[in-house]
């Protein structure tokens, strides 16, 4: 495989609606934000790719090895500790999000649950005896694409829902709260380890 081989495998697999968890959560992570906060939306999944940027060389490098079940575990309870949170802000819905700081340093931590995911598909694509410094860099690159597309379509979903149909931000938090956190806890319960 090549460098645009890694590149599309990233892309591919975190817009593979087969593994939509990861979906699931940008969308948790970036619903309570309007639509004209698209910088703050950046930063926040740049902070997310940190996170699991860190796991995923990590892992690659076989300097840690996860436990793939409690990670399959860990990573709807990062959707469903988010969706929830989110409620807690849609009663706020009129006072800026004033812990932005706390919010990227969470994404980071929940980026290392879902690193140690990705990196259990990496895994299986890598060649063996092959260098892993380019395929993960350009596996890692295309996983940050795939995302930043997730993000700028879900953005605009939500500039026609809020800006041309005016659905309120409170509503609109509302939903994608009850939704990711419905799904999160279905998960939950599906990759119970114990």
């Amino acid at each position: 495989m090549n460098w645009i081989d890694y590149l599309s495998d990233g892309i591919l697999h975190i817009t593979d609606f087969e593994g939509y968890d990861h979906m699931v959560y940008l969308i948790a992570l970036v619903s309570i934000y309007d639509y004209r906060e698209i910088k703050r939306v950046i930063l926040l999944a740049t902070a997310f790719t940190i996170g699991h940027s860190l796991t995923l060389i990590l892992a690659g490098l076989e300097l840690i090895r996860p436990n793939s079940g409690l990670i399959e575990f860990l990573i709807p309870v990062s959707i469903l500790l988010t969706g929830l949170s989110n409620l807690r802000y849609a009663k706020r819905h009129n006072t800026p999000v004033s812990y932005h700081g706390v919010r990227y340093l969470i994404a980071i931590a929940f980026g290392l649950i879902h690193g140690m995911g990705f990196s259990t598909y990496f895994r299986m694509i890598v060649d063996r005896g092959e260098s892993i410094v380019q395929p993960l860099l350009f596996f890692n690159l295309g996983v940050e694409v795939g995302q930043l597309l997730i993000v700028m379509v879900f953005m605009l979903i939500t500039f026609l829902f809020q800006g041309l149909f005016r659905i309120q931000q409170r509503d609109w938090i509302l939903f994608f709260a009850g939704v990711t956190s419905g799904i999160a806890g279905m998960l939950c319960l599906d990759t119970w380890p114990w």
